[in-house]
């Protein structure tokens, strides 16, 4: 359904991605793990166009598209069939839960207000934050402005939907609510990709893991081969130090 080829993508002279393969099929969820600095961020906003890759090729539904000369229209078509949750939430501070949710759907893609009303309750429903639709994002907590992110997020029916570290600005206390409704997502054939540092939803809920340092991919795989038997060195040290930090935080 999406893949990308060679990708490559430099700041100010400094290469952070050296020529990354990625694909993902539909109903499939990607853990993409690694090290901070690795590169992950910035692969997340080069497949949605939040940045421009230098170099590479992207393959969406079936057509193919240069990454380094495609056309704005063509970028405004693929990125109206993404979803993408931010780490940091990036709701309006002005508009209610509702109103956030509802404006992607009528303002950015034009659908009809009652339409968009009733998807908005229907989403917001899933999500578990229909009772807060008519508080500001300052009234909730953190977790639940990431379940209205989310959302928002599904609310157009995307293809897929990219999330880049979406626990990572939260208290461990609030990371449950939002894990729990990505899982929610994924059990109902959601297509995923995940940058994230939460090793056990990486390991019981996606589907392929792929592990990155330093704007490469060092290993791919089941996430079951990937924790169970790493084939490369780099990805055997990486489990390792997670796993005995796990096993301080408890």
């Amino acid at each position: 359904m999406l893949e990308i080829r060679d990708i490559h993508k430099s700041f100010s002279g400094e290469e952070v991605l050296k020529g990354i393969d990625f694909k993902v099929d539909k109903g499939e969820v990607i853990a993409v793990i690694g090290p901070s600095g690795s590169g992950k961020t910035t692969l997340l906003r080069c497949i949605s166009f939040l940045e421009k890759a230098d170099k590479g090729t992207i393959i969406f539904d079936g057509y193919t598209h240069e990454m380094g000369t495609i056309s704005n229209r063509d970028i405004k078509k693929i990125r109206m069939r993404m979803g993408y949750v931010f780490q940091n939430f990036n709701l309006f501070s002005n508009m209610t839960v509702f109103e956030n949710v509802m404006e992607g759907l009528t303002t950015a893609r034009g659908i009809e207000r009652n339409t968009a009303r009733s998807k908005t309750i229907d989403v917001l429903e899933k999500v578990g934050m229909i009772d807060k639709a008519e508080y500001y994002p300052g009234e909730i907590s953190g977790g639940q402005q990431q379940r209205v992110a989310i959302a928002r997020a599904i609310a157009p029916d995307p293809d897929v939907i990219l999330f880049d570290e979406p626990t990572s600005a939260l208290d461990p206390e609030l990371t449950g609510e939002v894990l729990d409704v990505m899982k929610r997502l994924a059990k109902e054939g959601t297509t995923m990709v995940v940058v994230t540092h939460e090793m056990g939803f990486a390991m019981d809920v996606a589907s392929r893991i792929t592990f990155m340092e330093n704007g490469m991919v060092v290993e791919e795989g089941t996430s079951r081969e990937f924790f169970s038997s790493p084939k490369e060195d780099r990805s055997r040290q990486f489990i390792r130090r997670i796993m005995r930090e796990c096993e301080y935080t408890i």
